[in-house]
């Protein structure tokens, strides 16, 4: 399954994982959403409903290129540079097909996202 991510109007996409989080996801598209700077590794979100990541595979690394979901905030990640965020644990949930990174250093603040089933 694809992710059609549309950040401040230009779109990229997301190769999603197998992974039972990505269909409760999926559930909630479309999504509109403000992105919140965080560092210098990432923008972030909270998705508008509870998500359940007790069956998915949970890792402190996190790399440029990837959408991520941490379940702490209940949030989304779109990661623009490489992170270990241990002793936090997130859930992959897919690699962007495009270099989505290279146009998020370059945002400041905020991003306006929406997040569709492609």
């Amino acid at each position: 399954m694809r992710l059609k991510v549309t950040i401040n109007g230009q779109t990229f996409h997301v190769q999603t994982n197998n992974d039972p989080l990505v269909s409760q996801v999926i559930t909630m598209c479309p999504m509109e959403m403000e992105f919140s700077r965080s560092g210098n590794h990432e923008y972030y979100s909270r998705l508008p409903k509870k998500a359940d990541d007790g069956k998915s595979r949970k890792t402190s690394e996190a790399h440029k290129n990837e959408l991520m979901y941490f379940g702490g905030w209940n949030c989304l990640s779109l990661l623009f540079d490489d992170v270990n965020v241990a002793p936090y644990q997130l859930v992959k949930l897919g690699d962007f097909e495009e270099d989505v990174a290279s146009f998020l250093k370059r945002s400041a603040g905020s991003i306006s996202v929406k997040i569709e089933a492609d």
